[in-house]
């Protein structure tokens, strides 16, 4: 018998062992959870240019990381007195907690914008910025967060979607 370490573990054995099947509340949660976080839009601080990156800048994964937090935070919230005990509760609530260690960054990046935002809203001079700004040591952490984020998510898509079930019902 495999022991998980925390919520999320626990959710991913019971799935993957057969003992959680999610349906009806739980499903909705998730995929409310799911629907509403994908809808959400990447911010930039105030007169940021758009990055030329694809993945936009940092400051807006920081933005994103925020808001995600509030919004996982509010489903659960919402949902919590429906399903206290659920696998799906503990794992919206994981997502939460997780992206809102980003939220002191969040308020940081906006005071130091505000404070010291380059005279010329360059390319360079962003890139520059946010270099000096979020140093490498806590990109290296974000990092850290983004993924332990996406192992959470994933749990949450393979339970709304049964992708777990393997063919059981």
């Amino acid at each position: 018998m495999t022991q998980a370490v925390d919520a999320v573990e626990a959710a991913a054995i019971a799935l993957g062992q057969g003992a959680w099947t999610p349906r009806g509340e739980e499903q909705a949660m998730g995929g409310m959870f799911l629907s509403h976080r994908d809808a959400l839009e990447p911010r930039r601080l105030p007169d940021m240019p758009a990055s030329r990156d694809p993945q936009g800048w940092v400051s807006q994964h920081v933005l994103w990381l925020e808001d995600v937090a509030a919004l996982a935070a509010s489903v659960r919230d919402q949902w919590y007195a429906h399903l206290p005990t659920s696998h799906m509760t503990a794992l919206i609530s994981a997502y939460a907690d997780q992206a809102a260690v980003a939220v002191p960054l969040a308020d940081r990046l906006r005071a130091s914008w505000d404070a010291e935002r380059p005279d010329s809203l360059s390319q360079e001079q962003v890139t520059w910025w946010e270099q000096w700004h979020v140093p490498a040591a806590e990109r290296q952490q974000l990092d850290a967060v983004t993924h332990r984020l996406i192992v959470i998510g994933s749990v949450v898509v393979a339970a709304v979607t049964g992708a777990w079930s393997g063919g059981r019902s």
